[in-house]
């Protein structure tokens, strides 16, 4: 999948409100150290464009057969966000697996 499919797959599946959100303490801490809902996250990843992305399409070390793609976008002044998706292969139709969305860590 090409990067510019993968952000349409990730744009249709925020606003449809189905996509699969790994819960890890990154995720949830970056959103409560800003006070961040669900929903400004996700107006925030359909903010999201081929000009954020720092890597990818790479293999995903968990699962070898499966690519992931890192984005990086400011999300609130002087706070930048790290954020990991892939295909979700869970399901049998297109939908995304959000990895990681969180504050980014130089």
């Amino acid at each position: 999948m090409d990067v510019t499919a993968i952000i349409n797959l990730l744009h249709k599946s925020v606003s449809n409100k189905d996509y699969d959100f790994v819960p890890t303490a990154k995720n949830r801490n970056s959103r409560r150290k800003y006070g961040l809902t669900l929903y400004d996250i996700e107006d925030f990843l359909k903010t999201i464009t081929e000009e954020d992305l720092v890597s990818g399409p790479e293999i995903d070390r968990d699962m070898p057969n499966e690519k992931v793609y890192i984005f990086m976008k400011e999300i609130i002044t002087g706070v930048t966000f790290n954020v990991k998706i892939k295909k979700d292969s869970k399901v049998a139709y297109d939908r995304i697996k959000i990895l990681s969305c969180h504050e980014a860590e130089y």
